[in-house]
């Protein structure tokens, strides 16, 4: 039995193929740990994953709404791109103690490269589908 993480931008475009997939190799005997929104914790749980929510004060994926008057807010992606270590940080915290034995991420995840070469684990994109 593999130990899978499964990394996704917390989009319905991106997690439902992606928690399809996850459900395939649950079903296969695997063990998957799944990185997404609380929003999907529900569907995440529901397939047999063990789910992990990216922090919410450094959650990239959604607007950032709570700024002063003369700011604009600034977007997931730039916020990302800016602060990436912090991203990255939070999940390395949430999975100490785990091994995994290869990642898969949505095609839009902005960090698998960095994660799975500090994890020493080979990682899979999941494909898009029109």
């Amino acid at each position: 039995m593999s130990q899978v993480l499964f990394l996704s931008d917390p989009s319905q475009a991106d997690v439902r193929p992606i928690l399809g997939m996850a459900n395939d190799l649950i079903t296969k005997g695997e063990k998957v740990t799944f990185f997404s929104s609380d929003e999907f914790k529900g569907s995440v749980e529901e397939i047999g994953a063990d789910f992990k929510a990216y922090n919410q004060e450094l959650n990239i994926f959604r607007e950032k709404k709570e700024v002063a008057e003369d700011e604009k807010p600034k977007s997931g992606l730039i916020s990302a791109l800016l602060e990436p270590m912090k991203f990255i940080d939070d999940i390395l915290v949430q999975i100490r103690g785990l091994k995994f034995d290869y990642a898969v991420f949505s095609p839009s995840y902005p960090y698998a490269n960095i994660i799975t070469q500090l994890l020493g684990i080979p990682k899979t994109e999941q494909p898009v589908y029109n």
